[in-house]
């Protein structure tokens, strides 16, 4: 379309339809059609897209926007603001094109790349064929009777379903005649993609039985991991075991792929971007967020109908925002759109559920996805993250022991979840809102060990030795902390315990001890 000089009115009735991404504008209908729906809005957020699209991905001010949809007539901020909203909300139906916000300065248009070609088209090959495959192969049985051979059948079955639920994993349904042997031979040559193998054993020892399995590499028969369980009877699997099972066996499987894609040299798929992506959550920090945003964008990049991709973005935008101490409302809306977008994209998919519902947790006041939480987890029993990120929808409503629950579950599904400091750090918060502080320096001692950079430990911990009169090990806190994020970062903590606590005398109180630890330490 014709590039317009910034002063220019835009008249509607007389602009052309065009192009945007995925959509095709009808500036005189006040319509944006696109995958065979159509959208109206309002002429004046029409005028808002026009003026952008004109652009073409330039900036454009707050004054410009006045002159040419408002005519000049001066309005304020929130006039400007709703029309923004509008067009976002409409970007994630449509797809295509996102506005960004830059802070102090205005807007911009970016349509996604290849989004058009994208929704016209099955994703491209290898999106997604870089998910690793497991099957679960027959149980040997040491010990005589049918209902022994009936609940290993019947287990193996059950944990072929459960580990299907996970849908980073392709599941290969064994069949109950197709022995291990013939397993290994015929998929571990990669046929048919396979990368993991799960067999188990079930044999008689004493008074009860005993069920082991094993998660072996595919093209190697090397053994990986190992669990084993004591059942006082065989009958019929229960869910918590099967739920157990699978939950151990996919933290296995995914802690195992993390580290292969991050040392991959081969072309990546949008999935194996989206697992890099969530390894920075291992080290949360001002750093490290970096890293999950890009991941995360390259995957959208790669495919951008790929829900998951969005909610990845959504969620690293967010956490980049909370950890910046809820500074740069521009994240916010940019989170909001790949949120929009996920949820328009695959509302169904627990994954998108669960980082869709983190991410307005950390970006709305009070906070948001309660019921997409409670929904990922239910659909998605094995997934701890799903679990975790519930855990903290609790803890952002002011209900402790229903966080501490579902960390309960967390830890029982994936006791090796590599985590850990960010689980002893929930619950440290858990048990500080309940008023339980040595539980809660407890726990901030143990996260402060497995992860030291992570600066949201050295506050509690400042905040927690204060209050239990150790002022020597606050201050020691407080020099771990300066010396992760420097001696001018006073405002940036108080910032973060503002977007953590509520207006109030709790906010006030902790803010207090921070900036009365900061200042007593001294400077060298």
């Amino acid at each position: 379309m014709t590039v317009r000089a910034a002063a220019s009115a835009i008249d509607l009735a007389k602009t052309a339809p065009f192009a945007l991404g995925l959509a095709t504008v009808l500036p005189s209908s006040c319509e944006i059609s696109a995958a065979g729906q159509t959208v109206s809005v309002e002429p004046r957020v029409m005028q808002v897209l026009v003026a952008l699209a004109q652009r073409q991905g330039e900036t454009v001010t707050r004054d410009d926007l006045i002159a040419q949809c408002w005519r000049g007539v001066v309005v304020g901020e929130d006039a400007i603001q709703r029309c923004i909203g509008r067009l976002r909300k409409t970007a994630a139906v449509v797809g295509g094109f996102e506005i960004q916000t830059l802070n102090r300065v205005g807007y911009r248009l970016r349509q996604i790349p290849a989004a058009a070609e994208a929704a016209n088209s099955p994703p491209a090959a290898g999106t997604h064929d870089k998910r690793p495959t497991i099957v679960v192969v027959d149980m040997q049985v040491f010990a005589a009777g049918s209902e022994v051979e009936t609940f290993a059948q019947i287990l193996a079955q059950d944990l072929s379903a459960a580990l299907s639920l996970n849908r980073d994993l392709h599941v290969l349904a064994a069949h109950a005649t197709v022995s291990r042997v013939a397993a290994t031979k015929e998929w571990s040559s990669g046929a048919a993609g396979l990368r993991y193998i799960a067999q188990g054993t079930l044999r008689r020892m004493g008074e009860h039985y005993r069920l082991g399995f094993q998660l072996l590499e595919a093209a190697s028969a090397r053994m990986l991991w190992a669990h084993r369980v004591d059942l006082a009877d065989i009958d019929t699997p229960s869910d918590d075991l099967v739920i157990d099972l699978a939950g151990r066996m996919s933290t296995e499987v995914m802690r195992r792929e993390a580290d292969r894609v991050l040392r991959s040299a081969d072309e990546l798929t949008a999935w194996e971007c989206v697992v890099r992506a969530n390894t920075a959550y291992q080290h949360i920090s001002l750093d490290n967020l970096p890293f999950a945003i890009s991941e995360s964008r390259r995957a959208v990049q790669l495919d951008p109908n790929y829900a998951a991709a969005h909610a990845a973005l959504a969620n690293g935008l967010a956490a980049s925002y909370e950890v910046g101490g809820a500074r740069d409302v521009a994240l916010v809306a940019e989170s909001q759109f790949h949120c929009d977008r996920a949820m328009a994209l695959d509302p169904n998919d627990p994954a998108v559920m669960m980082w869709v519902a983190n991410a307005l947790s950390m970006t709305t006041r009070p906070p948001k996805g309660l019921e997409l939480a409670r929904r990922a987890a239910e659909l998605a029993p094995t997934n701890p993250i799903a679990h975790l990120y519930l855990a903290r929808q609790y803890l952002f409503l002011g209900q402790p022991e229903e966080a501490m629950a579902c960390l309960a579950e967390h830890e029982r599904v994936a006791p090796l979840f590599p985590w850990q400091y960010f689980i002893a750090f929930n619950k440290a918060f858990a048990h500080f809102m309940a008023g339980r502080l040595d539980e809660a320096k407890s726990e901030i001692d143990r996260a402060a060990l497995l992860n030291p950079g992570y600066a949201y430990t050295w506050i509690a911990k400042t905040i927690l030795a204060t209050m239990a009169g150790q002022s020597e090990e606050a201050l020691e806190a407080v020099k771990r902390l300066r010396h992760l994020e420097g001696d001018d970062s006073l405002d940036l903590q108080l910032a973060r315990i503002a977007h953590s606590y509520p207006e109030g005398p709790v906010r006030s109180t902790l803010q207090a001890i921070i900036a009365d630890a900061w200042g007593r330490f001294p400077v060298n």
